[in-house]
């Protein structure tokens, strides 16, 4: 007996962002996704002196946050893989790191 071998592609994004409601909006056009999770923020606090010679207590302090989010979906159908890479190369301000993989079922 002879069985046809199953191929099941799988896609992993890592996506990383200084602006939470950009990541929101970027995660909602993205509708194949099965699970989705929200990975930890990462602060930068940082200080600058306002003038660079005189008045040392004179400071301004900053703060940069970077949101993360890491979204997986499986698929028996390479398109929807592709539909979803299409997608993501229109993405602006949204930093995303791709893994593709595929796995033979018998």
């Amino acid at each position: 007996m002879h069985f046809k071998k199953k191929i099941i592609y799988s896609c992993e994004v890592w996506s990383t962002s200084t602006d939470l409601i950009s990541l929101k909006y970027w995660s909602l056009l993205l509708p194949l996704f099965r699970s989705s999770t929200g990975l930890s923020t990462k602060i930068k606090r940082f200080t600058l002196l306002r003038s660079p010679l005189g008045n040392k207590a004179s400071k301004d302090q900053f703060e940069r946050r970077e949101y993360k989010s890491y979204f997986f979906l499986k698929s028996e159908n390479p398109s929807e893989i592709l539909a979803l890479l299409d997608i993501l190369r229109y993405s602006s301000g949204v930093k995303s790191k791709i893994l593709l993989k595929t796995a033979i079922n018998v």
